[in-house]
């Protein structure tokens, strides 16, 4: 049995809406306190400790003012020293967590420990450097080895660093228990140090994550081993033999290592990545891989700021019916301009961290604006699009917020597209359908965007009660076009007309895309042969004269 356990809180508003407090607000405060801010930036608002009326020790960050949690917390536990666990709690703000996001939990979880091992607290919490479990060393104690090794002048060059996790070992511990499951590890350990040389180093963080210092010249047979390891369990007088691979994140280190946590956060980042982005059992820390993170550091790190300077800017892009050579329409796109330059590619950050909504909430506002803008000015504009990713759909009252936005600037909902990308998942299908028939009830347009790309359903077509169909520009993207492409592009406009949609298709640059578009039965174009994003001022100048007659 385990005692004396140190038990830490993380607080965690996890808001995904806008707020005083959300995960961009928790990457800054996990960046003042982990050892490893290179990773996560720039100081808190506000870290601090405080006991619970249990006497729990607590590590607080953005402790948020509504005080009850939307649901109980993850918990992730650490062997830190004999007889001592770190136990670690997430809690959600707003709603339950997701099980998708539980990994990315762990990771913040595990990122807090490396900060409370590596500064050795000098009271009753202060660690060893051995993992009580397994006996290997723990986060300190790995960094200690490095380090060792550095001072003893070998050249981390000729090395590899990992950081792998254990496939369902939590399976292993619920069917036969956590004894036999720490007996697993065990083994599994002393197995590992055994096929490892003198100079190389292992570690053990907790749970079923581990570490690896490895010479180049063994990095293939680490990696075959560890993918693949048989662990002899002794279960109920039965020997059984029990299978455990692993998701593996590799570093391969190319110039001398300043700072010895490199070797765990660098291939943290490719573990990450294999398992919550490729979805393979083996990922790389490459350079850009890094530069990829490290930029989206950056943009959540300035993304609430920015969203409160209003640095979004609304651009449009005209819709034109090619038979009148007339402006009809416009998608409303956003770029961010900071410091009188545009910031490069930001989306998807946003919409893997979950950031999206309040920027789509902020354009729709914007557009609903400058429409009505247009209107007292005595222009005669057009609908415009709005973009709403996949992501925004976890808030259950997305319809409703974007209902609220239109009626309170008193616009006609005709001009407001609500536009959305099709999508293959089976859930996602289910609440996709669900947020389109809300809009319809409320009478808010909506678009299908990128239809026939990927894995397109015709389910799509029956089940979504949609006013338009955008067709992706891959029907016209290539350098000719096949009696195939034709005839598929020709059906699919014929469905959507019966089905009483109107049909655009983007991505139009050349005439002889526009004459095999047209050909086809679709006439409302949206791409460069006609026009390209415009700022608000020139968009203006367009609504002043719609033609595009030449």
């Amino acid at each position: 049995m385990k005692s004396d356990n140190k038990e830490f809180h993380l607080q965690f508003l996890h808001e995904l809406s806008v707020g005083p407090v959300s995960l961009a607000h928790f990457n800054e405060a996990l960046g003042a306190v982990a050892y490893y801010t290179h990773i996560y930036g720039i100081e808190a608002e506000y870290i601090g400790e405080f006991n619970l009326p249990s006497g729990k020790r607590n590590l607080v960050l953005f402790q948020r003012e509504r005080g009850v949690p939307a649901d109980e917390p993850l918990s992730f536990a650490f062997d830190v020293a004999p007889k001592r666990t770190l136990v670690i709690y997430i809690y959600p703000a707003d709603r339950p967590f997701e099980a998708s996001e539980r990994s990315t939990m762990e990771m913040y979880a595990t990122e807090c420990m490396f900060y409370l091992a590596r500064m050795r607290l000098n009271d009753e919490r202060s660690f060893s450097n051995q993992q009580q479990t397994t006996g290997l060393s723990n986060a300190s104690g790995y960094l200690q080895n490095v380090t060792d090794l550095i001072k003893k002048g070998i050249s981390l060059k000729d090395y590899c660093a990992f950081y792998f996790n254990l496939k369902d070992f939590g399976e292993i511990s619920r069917k036969y228990g956590c004894e036999k499951g720490d007996e697993v590890l065990w083994q599994y350990a002393s197995y590992l140090r055994d096929v490892i040389e003198n100079d190389e180093v292992l570690g053990h963080l907790g749970g079923d994550n581990f570490m690896a210092l490895i010479k180049k010249t063994n990095k293939d047979r680490f990696i075959r081993i560890i993918s693949d390891v048989t662990i002899m369990l002794d279960v109920n007088d039965k020997s059984e033999d029990i299978q455990i691979s692993s998701t593996i994140g590799i570093w391969e280190i190319i110039s001398e290592v300043s700072d010895p946590g490199d070797v765990i956060s660098k291939p943290s980042i490719a573990l990450n990545q294999a398992r919550n982005v490729l979805h393979q059992n083996i990922a790389y820390a490459s350079d850009s891989l890094i530069n990829r993170i490290n930029q989206q550091k950056n943009v959540l790190k300035d993304y609430e700021e920015a969203l409160a300077k209003e640095e979004f800017a609304v651009f449009y892009q005209p819709k034109v019916d090619s038979r009148t050579k007339t402006l009809v329409g416009a998608e409303a796109l956003v770029r961010w301009i900071h410091d009188d330059k545009t910031v490069g590619v930001f989306i998807p950050a946003l919409e893997e961290n979950g950031q999206t909504l309040a920027l789509d909430l902020y354009v729709l506002r914007h557009v609903c604006r400058d429409i009505v803008k247009w209107m007292l000015m005595g222009y005669d504009p057009v609908p415009v699009s709005v973009n709403f990713s996949r992501k925004d759909l976890k808030d259950k009252r997305l319809a409703e917020k974007i209902n609220q936005i239109i009626e309170e600037s008193k616009l006609d909902k005709r001009y407001i597209e609500v536009e959305l990308t099709e999508t293959v998942d089976e859930a996602e299908h289910g609440i996709l359908s669900g947020f389109i028939k809300d809009l319809y009830d409320k009478k808010i347009m909506t678009a299908i965007d990128d239809f026939g790309s990927g894995y397109s359903a015709l389910a799509t077509l029956r089940e979504f009660q949609i006013h338009t169909l955008k067709i992706d520009r891959s029907f016209v993207n290539g350098d000719d076009f096949s009696w195939k492409d034709e005839i598929i592009l020709k059906d699919i406009i014929h469905m959507a007309r019966e089905l009483g949609m109107e049909v655009l298709i983007e991505g139009v640059e050349r005439e002889d895309q526009l004459f095999f578009v047209n050909n086809a039965g679709c006439y409302v174009i949206q791409g460069f042969y006609f026009d390209r994003p415009l700022p608000k001022i020139e968009f203006e100048e367009r609504l002043q004269n719609k033609s595009y007659k030449k």
